[in-house]
């Protein structure tokens, strides 16, 4: 058998394929064509009187006609594939899906593709069992390696070919003997020639090796589906596997004993706990063997026949052995016995499997695709469940649900209360109490609650008290991450990143914060350290910034010539400017809350070196309060007016902070960092903290940042970049990584078109808006 090469253009008898499946041409890197889509496309056309070309000539350069599994439409596939005389190509779901079922997802990461079957079908041959032949055959230690660690990561992981969130199987025996249930009608179940009685089977093969060696019968049902083979739709045994049952043995007191997990849980956390598996041709079995675990298979699955499992029941079994013995001839004539579990894992999820990234909608490797589970399952989990967005301004509820709406999270919105331009003041403030009691009475005790910034969380948790005597309730402050556009948050544009922090906010050092916890206690593997050393050179090479805004200012070096001409010894000082009403500043433990404070005690300390100031750019924009009058700033050498970031951190030997960002960037590109409050990245030893003997708060803050080890600038680049914030990308569906982020915002292929002349109004408008509201609050 040879392998066909894939089709420049697939057709499709359906729409729904395509509709339900919306990242498969990105995928398989072809186009797909719904046939009944280009009929309305040429319907339309003709009714507005355009020339329209022929449905042949629309659909010309299709090569192949693309059915979905062996689903009823498959029929339809067949048919159109016999009247334009094409061959047919079978699409299903691949190993590693999304975190939610196929119903509700259309945004799957992975498919399998074949030409002449599917995997499923033991029945007929497959592409699959070619595969399996060829890796048989060629396989070398580079691809051992790789299966071997994506086995590992899999499992370490515990993702699945649906990863809800990661509920384990808790309170279980440790000595299971775990029958996989199936849902009934599944194709998979007639492809592997199997029937009631398998699983009957099945489940008396468990109970007897359960007598006979102790230990708990577990029967796992499928959580999507009312009617398995064993377990009906009340969660309990159908009444034909108990008579089975008792008709060959069983007591009734041991089928009373059988546990029935009926609930999501996570598969492999199941696995874990089991010493045998039993399945007919669920592709949890080949999971097991991932994990070492004993496979007993009662159906002829893909893995079955192979050395793998144990085929007893296949080859004694009358019902069965015909259609083992044709396969195991089948695949003999191909040079195919035995298989290794790394390259039965090579052949089905690299060879067969074709991946694309749902936060990019680009096409990937498998690699890809596990980090985005990952990332996606975990944050899911942690925002899973009733959760109340409170108060937030109408415009950022669409980045909001980007970073927090999963399948799992029952997200609602409170937003702020309209303030009526000729209402009172009073009657305004009764109007907002009105709709702050209906909102959060009478709400679950579990529910959680998502703010935007300190300030609103501290409220919250006076009126959670309020209104549901609640002292501790469960508030996630979210906040603009620490790489976050190209453009400033005060103009309205949505970042492409934030923290969602459980504990406090990083900003905040008179608590504890999720940050804060994560820098305490890191400690990198070799692969994360290798990670954080390449994202700094990325970091460095790309002069990412938090707003990446400001120009080349030409005069910047002349000017710093000029200075060190007369003073060769000077040291040169970069002093930040902040917004100085904002919460990092007021939070920071910092004696000194001014930028005007703090350039007169950096000139007082160093009156021979060069200070350059640089404002922040939303003072600049006339957008927030900081501004140094002119007076002041005569204290500085320089004023880096409208100057990127990184071009001054070049040219710097310290910078003196008080609680910025800037800070951060510095350290990354080796330059001194002073800091007058305590910013997250202070307190670990990489700054030279200014502390004040009686500054308690200062104190405390230092003290909780204590290591057993110091703190890495690698570990402290992986927890802030990595581990804290979470990020995504306009297009995309589901949370990307903080690489696709930077690869987005600076690189050419991701140029942006310039802004219509709409856009550009509204956002002149927006940013007079954030200008005149500074007068106003």
């Amino acid at each position: 058998m040879t392998i066909a090469p894939l089709p420049s253009k697939f057709l499709l008898a359906t729409v729904g394929i395509a509709k339900n499946n919306q990242l498969l041409a990105t995928a398989l890197g072809v186009p797909v064509c719904p046939v009944l889509s280009v009929k309305k496309s040429l319907s339309f056309g003709k009714q507005s009187g355009q020339s329209q070309p022929s449905l042949n000539h629309a659909i010309a350069g299709t090569q192949a006609v693309l059915a979905w599994g062996q689903k009823p439409s498959a029929k339809q596939a067949q048919k159109l594939a016999n009247q334009r005389n094409l061959p047919l190509w079978t699409a299903e779901d691949g190993f590693l899906r999304s975190l939610d079922s196929g119903i509700k997802s259309r945004y799957g990461a992975s498919f399998v593709l074949d030409d002449v079957g599917i995997y499923f079908d033991l029945r007929a041959p497959s592409r699959l069992e070619w595969l399996l032949a060829n890796r048989a055959a060629d396989f070398d230690d580079d691809k051992q390696q790789r299966a071997k660690y994506l086995i590992h990561k899999i499992i370490a992981h515990k993702l699945s070919k649906y990863n809800p969130s990661l509920t384990l199987a808790t309170n279980l025996p440790t000595d299971l003997y775990l029958v996989i249930d199936q849902v009934a009608g599944d194709a998979s179940i007639a492809g592997a020639g199997a029937s009631d009685e398998n699983f009957f089977a099945m489940l008396l093969n468990a109970c007897q090796s359960a007598m006979v060696n102790g230990g708990q019968v577990c029967i796992k049902a499928h959580p999507a589906s009312n009617f398995g083979f064993l377990v009906n739709s009340t969660g309990k045994l159908h009444a034909q596997a108990v008579n089975y049952l008792s008709s060959h043995g069983i007591s009734q007191d041991a089928i009373d004993r059988i546990l029935i997990i009926k609930q999501a849980v996570n598969p492999i956390a199941l696995l874990e706990n089991a010493k045998a598996i039993y399945t007919v041709s669920s592709h949890l079995g080949f999971e097991a063997l991932m994990l070492g675990k004993s496979v007993a298979s009662f159906g002829m699955s893909w893995y079955a026949g192979l050395g793998l499992t144990d085929d007893t029941y296949l080859q004694d079994n009358p019902a069965m052995r015909d259609l083992y013995q044709q396969v195991k001839a089948r695949r003999a004539a191909l040079g195919l016995t035995t298989v290794t579990l790394e390259r039965a894992f090579f052949a089905a999820y690299i060879d067969y499997s074709y991946y694309a990234d749902p936060a990019t909608a680009k096409a990937c490797q498998i690699e890809t695709v596990i980090d985005y589970l990952i990332r996606n399952r975990d944050q899911q989990s942690f925002v899973a469940g009733d959760v109340l967005a409170y108060d937030f301004s109408r415009w950022k509820t669409g980045f909001v649900k980007g970073f927090s709406q999963f399948p799992q999270t029952q997200l609602k919105f409170k937003s702020k209360t309209k303030m009526r331009l000729f209402f009172t003041d009073q009657y305004n403030a009764k109007r907002a109490k009105k709709d702050d009691q209906k909102a959060l009475s009478g709400l679950p005790v579990d529910t959680k609650y998502l703010v935007w910034g300190l300030a609103a969380k501290r409220k919250l948790a006076n009126k959670i008290h309020t209104y549901q005597n609640q002292s501790n309730p469960a508030i996630i402050c979210m906040e603009d991450g620490f790489i976050r556009s190209n453009g400033l948050g005060a103009t309205l544009l949505e970042p492409l990143s934030v923290v969602m922090d459980d504990v406090g906010i990083y900003y905040d050092a008179t608590a504890p914060s999720r940050l804060e916890m994560i820098l305490q206690s890191i400690d990198l593997t070799d692969e994360q350290a290798k990670r954080a050393a390449v994202l700094q050179q990325t970091l460095l090479a790309n002069q990412v910034s938090k707003y990446n805004v400001g120009t080349h200012n030409d005069q910047l070096g002349a000017q710093i010539a000029k200075l060190k001409q007369a003073n060769p010894s000077a040291t040169i000082h970069l002093v930040v400017g902040q917004v100085e009403d904002d919460a990092s500043v007021q939070n920071c433990t910092s004696i000194i809350k001014t930028n005007a404070d703090l350039l007169k005690r950096v000139r007082a300390d160093h009156p021979n070196d060069i200070i350059i100031y640089k404002p922040h750019p939303d003072i600049e924009a006339g957008l927030r309060l900081g501004k140094v009058d002119d007076q002041m700033l005569k204290l500085a050498d320089i004023i880096a007016h409208d100057t990127a970031m990184p071009q001054c951190l070049a040219v710097v030997n310290v910078v003196q902070t008080i609680s910025s960002l800037t800070g951060f960037e510095a350290l990354l590109r080796g330059v001194s960092v002073v800091c007058y409050g305590l910013p997250f990245y202070a307190g670990f030893g990489l700054t030279t903290d200014i502390i004040e003997p009686d500054n308690m708060p200062k104190l405390a803050a230092i003290a909780r940042r204590q290591r057993q080890t110091p703190l890495s600038l690698s570990a402290l680049i992986h927890g802030t970049l990595i581990d804290y914030p979470v990020y995504r990308l306009p297009h995309g569906h589901g949370l990307a990584s903080v690489e696709q982020v930077i690869d987005y915002l600076y690189q050419s292929t991701h140029a942006k078109p310039t802004p219509t002349l709409a856009k550009r109004i509204s956002r002149f408008a927006k940013t007079k808006f954030m200008q005149l509201r500074k007068f106003t609050i």
